[in-house]
């Protein structure tokens, strides 16, 4: 009977302390990424060009990051409005590493641009319309997955300033 208690008492700590280890320290290796609420319109190699910036803020490296920008415009109907989609073709839509911040990376290789050469000026014709970015990634540790999403619902975001150095996600 001794036996048996023990070795209960063993899987069910065994497993309280799979449990938590699950819970309090994996739960928190997620990837966190930052997105700037701006799209700078520029000229990269004789191109006119919409650039959109994110930036690895997890503490760790991510991977294996695919990158989607659609385009959201309204159609109606007679109960209401849908959104039709369309594909928005970038220069680069996977990563397959980014590194995290670090004082010794003078390059900012945790900060992104990505881009693409569709006249989004031109697209966006209805103020019913957006431009959604999506970003999936995964963590290096714990290999979890995250789903970041940025809308961008009128056409004031776009700009033509440049974006600031690493982290800062805003404009000048």
């Amino acid at each position: 009977m001794d036996f048996i208690t023990s070795l209960i008492t063993g899987i069910v700590s065994g497993v309280a302390a799979s449990y938590f280890f699950l819970m309090f320290f994996l739960k928190k290796k997620r990837p966190v990424i930052a997105i700037s609420d701006f799209i700078s319109k520029q000229e990269v190699n004789n191109e006119n060009s919409y650039l959109f910036k994110f930036v690895n803020m997890t503490d760790s490296e991510i991977f294996d990051i695919h990158i989607e920008l659609t385009f959201y415009k309204p159609i109606g109907d007679y109960n209401g409005g849908n959104l039709q989609g369309k594909d928005i073709s970038l220069k680069d839509n996977f990563l397959s590493y980014m590194p995290c911040n670090s004082n010794t990376d003078p390059h900012n290789l945790h900060a992104v641009r990505i881009r693409t050469i569709d006249d989004l000026s031109a697209m966006w014709q209805n103020d019913g319309s957006f431009i959604r970015l999506s970003i999936i990634a995964k963590h290096s540790i714990s290999g979890f997955n995250k789903v970041f999403v940025k809308d961008y619902l009128n056409k004031e975001c776009i700009t033509n300033k440049r974006f600031l150095s690493g982290n800062d996600l805003s404009v000048n």
